[in-house]
């Protein structure tokens, strides 16, 4: 058991009425009513600890709450004052112990002049824990829990990760690691057991280690080429708006097969998404396919139930894609956000007019921004702005389509380039497209034109506008284009953007499900 050390800048008074130590009340009103600290966590390792120096702010006298394993030179002050942490030796019977972590509190005289400040050290988080046998007792631990699992079998497979469950089939859980594994490998897996952003469980296997010291995490395959036999799917095609689930549930659905998602209807609010589908499973041949898609739910991300699958059955073309751009592969950018936990919104779907719209430059992923990684694939982007403002960025992220323009600044895009479609093949370009609504229930004016050149030919085709009153509540408004007789190939170039260029009023507009088929 951890005590808490309390100091005053006063003697210590034994208190009645259930209070174990305050200060008088002379003390208490001399302390501060705001304090802050320079830190809010400090690591220190398991040996050879050395002190940590951090700062408090306060506008009078503060006083300290100490973890017994922590100690803090001076324990009280007054102003803004220079403070010795440092820690014990985190060993036990000449080991490593396990890692261990508190509070340690500067504050003043109420609850809201409080600065906390999380000690952290080092350990072996292995250290006299339990093996596990059955996926359902680690599905059941708390997050943060470290794991051991001597052997389970691996289910389904991604690019970032790997189902597992066990021989009593009690639960399934996802492995976040790199190993290289494939379906019906026997795996040991030492990891921390956590949520994902749909609050479903996975085993974290992030924190390997060289010390010979402190065991790591792992991921080890005992065997290959088990049998694998799946539980009886529930079907989510006749429940796709309503199906929920708080686990790793095996599914099933059947649909029409576009870029990345499965549609059940035409009306339905939902589709399903494939998650992290690896290449060779042969997903993308099918585009423009019926489909029967089981694999392990993996959450809801409006508006897509996502899966990690472990079976396609083709169910027959049903139209010929040639390009196809749905912008889900963008979703690591939308949950990346601000960079700091405000991930992108998503004003269509939730007719949210504050949904967090990040300009393209902002979220990263690897180094990498969201403009630079559309660019790499070949978009190009177009802006203007009326004259009297200065340049700026008027293109931003959603989850996971884009959104242009603002007051007085638009924006448009050229696609990247198109091939394989057949020399003189009749085609059809669509596109969904929704006008931005302002807060008086006014809808932005938009005119969208779409060009296709071919050198120094081009072509242009009007967009219907909205038609929408005051109010309407923001939806998808899919937009179809007939270019039989125009040439499409690896050098036509196809443009969205508005018919007002430059405007001083806001003409703001998304855009999602970009797609160019073979004509009917």
């Amino acid at each position: 058991m951890k005590f808490l050390k309390y100091f005053c800048a006063a003697s210590l008074l034994a208190a009645s009425a259930g209070t174990l130590w305050s200060c008088d009340d002379d003390d208490d009103k001399r302390l501060s009513d705001a304090v802050l600290a320079s830190v809010s966590s400090l690591t220190f390792e398991a040996q050879d600890t050395s002190e940590k120096i951090i700062t408090v702010y306060a506008d009078a006298d503060w006083v300290t709450e100490i973890p017994d394993w922590v100690t803090v030179t001076p324990t009280e002050g007054t102003g803004v004052m220079d403070v010795t942490v440092s820690v014990s030796e985190n060993m036990r019977d000449g080991a490593m112990d396990n890692p261990r972590k508190a509070k340690l509190v500067f504050k003043g005289r109420t609850l809201a002049s409080r600065a906390e400040v999380l000690v952290s050290q080092v350990g072996n988080k292995f250290r006299d824990i339990p093996e596990y046998q059955k996926i359902g007792d680690v599905i059941a631990l708390d997050d943060e829990a470290a794991v051991k699992i001597p052997s389970a079998l691996v289910m389904a497979v991604t690019n970032k990760g790997f189902i597992i469950s066990d021989d009593q089939q009690s639960g399934a859980i996802f492995v976040e690691d790199t190993e290289k594994v494939a379906v019906g490998d026997k795996v040991c897996v030492w990891g921390t057991k956590s949520s994902d952003g749909a609050k479903l469980p996975i085993i974290s296997c992030a924190e390997k280690s060289d010390d010979p010291n402190r065991e790591g995490d792992k991921v080890e395959v005992l065997s290959s080429g088990a049998t694998v036999t799946y539980p009886t799917p529930t079907d989510l095609t006749e429940q796709i708006d309503t199906y929920t689930s708080a686990e790793r549930s095996y599914v099933t659905v059947t649909g029409f097969f576009n870029g990345s998602t499965v549609s059940v209807a035409d009306d339905a609010k939902y589709s399903v998404s494939a998650l992290d589908i690896p290449e060779e499973m042969g997903l993308a041949k099918l585009n423009g396919h019926n489909i029967t898609v089981s694999g392990y739910y993996a959450g809801l991300a409006e508006p897509v139930h996502r899966i990690i699958v472990t079976t396609i059955v083709d169910k027959g073309a049903v139209e010929t894609v040639y390009w196809t751009e749905d912008f889900e592969w963008l979703e690591p950018w939308a949950i990346a956000g601000d960079n700091k936990g405000k991930q992108a919104g998503q004003t269509v779907e939730k007719d949210d007019l504050d949904a967090y719209c990040p300009q393209l430059p902002t979220s990263i992923v690897d180094g990498v921004s969201t403009l630079q990684a559309l660019e790499a694939k070949g978009y190009e982007f177009l802006r203007v702005w009326d004259p009297s403002k200065d340049e700026d960025e008027c293109i931003y992220l959603q989850k996971n389509y884009l959104k242009f323009g603002k007051t007085a600044y638009q924006a448009g895009i050229v696609l990247s380039n198109i091939e394989g479609v057949p020399e003189g093949e009749k085609t059809t370009f669509s596109f969904d497209w929704c006008p931005m609504r302002q807060g008086s229930g006014k809808i932005d004016p938009v005119n969208l034109i779409v060009i296709v050149q071919n050198g120094s030919n081009q072509q242009q085709f009007e967009i219907p506008t909205h038609g929408w009153e005051s109010g309407h509540k923001l939806e998808w408004i899919k937009a179809e284009i007939d270019l039989a007789g125009i040439t499409i190939d690896k050098n036509t170039k196809i443009t969205i953007k508005q018919t007002q260029w430059p405007a001083k009023t806001a003409n703001r507009w998304f855009l999602d499900n970009i797609k160019i088929t073979k004509a009917e």
